[in-house]
């Protein structure tokens, strides 16, 4: 009886290791010990057209070390014309380079692309390009874009 007890104590006592080496350090190490930029808060989305920068939407991005998620609300799409449409991202910044996957909120038209960016010295500037399908084109369309910081978001 008492070598039942041990195995299912030493049972125990692994599991509960293995969930601490599992769980506890990636946090502690992603999160509490990442030193790296962070660019938590509210960016505006600035595209060119008519060779004018424009604001066309806003982006709220939220960080956990090197993990990176948010959403958008896009107020202009890129012929000019008011909008309202959400997406969601998700992905990870090493070093000055984010990259993140977007789609749409509602999943509607099967909209979704990327994003690669560099943070700038200044870290209130993201320049980069945005990847995704053109539906008006029928192809894969390739842009530039600029978000910068807004002033008092962390």
């Amino acid at each position: 009886m008492d070598d039942l007890i041990l195995g299912i104590l030493g049972s125990l006592i692994a599991t509960a290791i293995i969930l601490i080496v599992t769980i506890l350090v990636p946090y502690i190490t992603n999160i509490i010990l990442y030193k790296g930029i962070k660019v938590n808060g509210e960016w505006d989305i600035i595209e060119q057209r008519n060779n004018k920068n424009q604001s066309v939407g806003r982006i709220t991005l939220n960080q956990k070390g090197q993990n990176i998620s948010g959403c958008s609300v896009r107020k202009k799409t890129r012929d000019g014309k008011k909008s309202e449409r959400k997406f969601q991202y998700k992905g990870t910044i090493s070093g000055s380079q984010i990259t993140l996957i977007f789609e749409d909120h509602n999943g509607v038209g099967f909209d979704s692309g990327s994003y690669v960016f560099t943070v700038m010295n200044d870290r209130q500037t993201l320049e980069g390009m945005a990847t995704f399908h053109g539906k008006k084109e029928n192809k894969i369309i390739s842009e530039s874009r600029t978000l910068k910081k807004v002033p008092n978001s962390s």
